[in-house]
């Protein structure tokens, strides 16, 4: 599996395995059905909506694992500057795995590989918001390093000498 920068010739792929992981959250979370949804809404969301997909791919963060040319993973990241008292940030926007490969650090690749772009970009802190009741994505992010306390937010000191990208 190769994990590489996002181009624009992923974004269909990438938009049908997002807003399938998007669906298979809304299943698990909201008791309306996805069909129900307004279409403008679904349009919408996501890194990879048309509205917000050319500055993720411009960002240098994101990135997908392939294989055989079929996409199984993807991560949507870019820097922020001065937030609060940090002046880069990477942001993690969303990142997913195809339900039938996970669970074989695919995600794990995918968070490192931008975490290690980002800090060699010059960001000090990683920044990724997480479901609170998505136990794999909580381990993974707690594996690589990432605080997380009781709210949707974890957190990396990208300028710890310890920490292993």
């Amino acid at each position: 599996m190769d994990i590489r920068q996002m181009k624009l010739k992923d974004a269909e792929k990438v938009r049908e395995l997002e807003l399938s992981c998007i669906k298979e959250y809304f299943a698990d979370t909201i008791e309306n059905k996805w069909e129900d949804l307004p279409k403008e809404w679904k349009e919408n969301l996501g890194a990879s909506s048309t509205n917000h997909f050319s500055s993720y791919l411009g960002s240098g963060l994101s990135f997908v694992a392939e294989e055989d040319g079929e996409i199984y993973g993807f991560i949507f990241a870019k820097i922020l500057e001065h937030v609060f008292d940090v002046n880069k940030l990477v942001w993690i926007e969303n990142m997913g795995v195809h339900p039938y490969v996970r669970r074989n650090a695919i995600g794990h690749k995918l968070l490192r590989e931008t975490l290690r772009k980002g800090r060699e970009m010059g960001a000090e802190v990683g920044h990724s918001m997480i479901q609170t009741g998505n136990v794999p994505s909580i381990m993974l992010h707690k594996k690589i390093g990432f605080f997380m306390d009781r709210r949707e937010v974890a957190l990396i000191d990208l300028k710890d000498p310890e920490l292993r990208l």
